[in-house]
């Protein structure tokens, strides 16, 4: 789809949304004229103090609970400027702005990390945490948020934690349970809790279970996966301190598939413990203390066992290939901190700390038969061996008005150490490229908003931050596997530099009664940016079947990323809301090299300037229509999204143009009684059979893994409130 055609898409869509509402408001206005006590909520718009001159978006329990996907990455990618990385049916990997990865911070409540424990990211940190246990998720698109941990790029916060709403007197039970006819998937999620003046207590779990789907062109999809969850939260009012809490969360994932890689999640074991002392009593010149102490672990296994090779001769093999890998990791770490005023100034201080440690191994067993004997070839490899990262940092925070002007700034020193107990050493005469030693670096990440009234119902906010990110474990001691979009293996490389990125961000706000108007451009430049080279293959060789040579983690001088988001609100009447909203971010290296293929082997490298980065998202727009009727009481939606081509493609990546797709999506909401609520829909209406740009290609294959087609789903929630 070119850009031109793209564009008359979006018009003919928004003209046909439009109509549609007139429509239902002119049948809105006459049924008020008639009956003026219908009330509807009106536009909701949730935040806080700590990220309100930020660039953020916030996902409320509400909407997460009304998603009809149990997996969170899908639920991200309805969010301005916020994509995925599909490689299976469970799992999408979150991109945001374009950035991936450890370049985002993932972490729940104050802090908490979760190492996950597949280099293929079948495990990113959104699949160890489970919708129905989120109150909040807040994403923070740049820098800015250095008061949680090591920032990179942006963070996505899973408030999870009871707050002090939690100590009404009474016992909840509350369940969701739904059904999706594509995937023949179901799901049930059960929550008790009891609670008095001064505790509560709240056990919570839950399965779902989905099969293969099926796209647009009825072509169906090895997507199956299985998901097990439980929760407990208990806690204390500790006086004038605040909650005294204690939380433990498992998620258990098994035979979860995913087509575009060489392998299948078997199982992944998660389970975290925290304890924490938090804060209720409004702010004021008394320190507030605040302070946490967590640990997370994860068990993963994955390997080939529901796939052909591994029970039959599959060319160009020439036998049985049966293949394993397990990893563990591990994560510790605390926060204290003080939060109170001094006059009219808000100030926050703190320390935090954290260790995450990784060990895995993988195995790959050859069975052939020859003249009726059969050999069995047996090879290891360790992916990590005890690494290990720690990172100890302070921060401080403040938050003032300067005349009508609010500035809040905000720094953070970070401390950061590593090391790992492999014995891989890869030397030349030229260099080492590979030896694990310790090593340590000193990190150093600020930012400034400034919030700046220019009318009765608008501002003008302006933020510049720079941040710092090492290398991740991945990066660092990952040996020889293919974890990338091509099918390089890949080497990591403990000599990497930080990446540091210096970005800045002009928003503009608009809200005029029952109207919402904002719109956000950006810059980020990254120096030292992280990715990877090739290795002259008398350095390396591969090692995974099909990979055509081994590509070693480096710096590169820099990455450039531009873009802008844009959004629109309006509630016109009470029982009707439009909104539409924009995101596109374009992003390229400065210099790069392109590996030249010839005749199937590497011929030569050939350098490249301002080429484009890989596995950018592609320009789209959401556009929502919401209204509720009266009799009975029902809430509808529209939804359609439109996604552009991508054709500003990488050169050195080998990269392909995609097509652009629409698609729409309805549902209803009904509450027969006051316990019992009920939504129903049809997801991608028109069956469209589509792939996204981040779409990972099918494993040996040139395809790309399409999306579902159309379902249709019911979710059922029911709930008692006993005072």
């Amino acid at each position: 789809m070119t850009t031109a055609r793209f564009l008359r898409y979006h018009f003919r869509i928004i003209s046909l949304v439009f109509v549609s509402a007139c429509v239902i408001l002119s049948m809105e206005v006459t049924a008020q004229q008639k009956d003026s006590t219908i009330y509807l909520p009106g536009i909701e718009v949730t935040g806080n103090s700590m990220i309100r001159n930020m660039p953020a978006a916030n996902i409320s329990q509400t909407r997460i609970s009304q998603q009809t996907s149990g997996d969170l990455g899908e639920i991200l990618r309805k969010e301005s400027n916020v994509s995925g990385i599909r490689r299976g049916g469970y799992a999408i990997d979150p991109v945001v702005r374009g950035f991936r990865y450890s370049q985002i911070s993932v972490f729940l409540d104050d802090g908490i990390h979760i190492e996950g424990g597949c280099p293929n990211r079948m495990d990113p940190v959104l699949s160890h945490i489970e919708p129905e246990l989120i109150r909040q998720i807040q994403i923070i698109k740049g820098p800015y948020l250095l008061e949680f941990g090591p920032v990179p790029s942006a963070s996505i916060r899973l408030v999870t934690r009871p707050d002090e709403t939690y100590f009404s007197k009474g016992f909840t039970l509350n369940s969701i349970s739904g059904y999706d006819v594509n995937r023949n998937g179901i799901k049930q999620h059960l929550a008790l809790s009891q609670s008095g003046e001064d505790y509560f207590f709240k056990a919570s779990g839950g399965f779902k279970s989905y099969g293969n789907y099926t796209d647009g062109n009825g072509r169906e999809w090895n997507s199956e996966y299985h998901k097990k969850d439980i929760a407990v939260d208990a806690g204390i009012k500790a006086g004038k301190m605040g909650i005294a809490g204690f939380s433990y969360k498992g998620a258990f994932g098994s035979d979860v598939l995913f087509p575009a890689l060489a392998m299948d999640e078997l199982t992944d074991n998660t389970h975290i413990f925290s304890a924490y002392l938090q804060p209720t009593r409004k702010i004021d010149s008394r320190p507030q203390v605040s302070a946490s102490v967590w640990h997370s672990r994860v068990y993963h296994l994955m390997g080939n066992k529901f796939r052909p090779q591994y029970s039959q001769v599959v060319p160009p093999l020439a036998g049985i290939m049966q293949a394993e890998a397990s990893a563990s990791t591990s994560s510790t770490g605390g926060r204290i901190g003080i939060h109170y005023l001094k006059g009219k100034t808000e100030l926050k201080h703190g320390l935090d700390f954290r260790s995450t440690g990784k060990d895995g191994t993988r195995e790959m067993k050859m069975i052939m038969n020859m003249e009726g004997q059969e050999f069995t070839s047996v090879k290891r490899f360790n992916l990590w061996k005890d690494a290990r990262i720690n990172n100890m940092g302070l921060f401080t925070t403040t938050s003032f008005d300067l005349q009508k002007i609010n500035i809040s700034a905000s720094a953070r020193v970070d401390f950061n150490l590593y090391s790992s107990g492999d014995t891989l050493t890869i030397a030349t005469s030229e260099k080492v490229w590979f030896d694990s030693k310790p090593g340590s670096h000193l990190l150093f990440s600020g930012a400034v908003n400034a919030s700046i009234p220019t009318g009765q119902n608008s501002r003008l906010i302006a933020g510049i931050a720079r941040s710092q990110r090492p290398a991740d474990m991945q990066e660092r001691y990952l040996k020889f596997l293919a974890t990338g979009y091509d099918r390089y293996d890949y080497l990591g490389n403990p000599e990497l530099k930080p990446e540091t990125n210096i970005q800045t961000d002009l928003i503009f706000e608009y809200s005029p009664d029952k109207m919402k108007f904002h719109a956000n451009i950006f810059r980020s430049v990254i120096s030292n940016f992280i990715a990877g080279t090739l290795l002259p293959p008398s350095v390396a060789r591969p090692v995974s079947q099909g990979a055509p040579g081994v590509k070693q983690f480096n710096n590169l001088e820099k990455a450039e990323f531009i873009g802008f988001e844009a959004s629109f609100a309006w509630e016109p009447v009470k029982n009707a809301q439009i909104s539409i909203a924009s995101g596109y971010t374009y992003a390229w290296f400065h210099s790069v090299e392109k590996i030249i293929i010839e005749n199937g082997g590497i011929a030569g490298i050939e350098n490249l300037t301002n080429d484009p980065l890989p596995e950018m998202p592609a320009f789209e727009t959401e556009i929502n229509l919401n209204y509720e009727f009266r009799k009975p009481k029902i809430k509808s939606n529209l939804g359609v999204r439109m996604v552009s081509s991508q054709n500003q493609i990488s050169d050195a990546a080998a990269e392909e143009k995609t097509p652009g797709y629409i698609l729409a999506d309805i549902s209803l909401i009904y509450a027969p009684v006051r316990v019992l609520t009920i939504q129903a829909g049809i997801n991608n209406l028109f069956d469209k059979a589509y792939y996204d740009h981040l779409n990972r290609k099918i494993i040996g294959q040139s395809e790309r893994l399409y999306e579902p087609g159309r379902t249709f789903f019911v979710n059922v929630f029911f709930s008692i409130n006993r005072k």
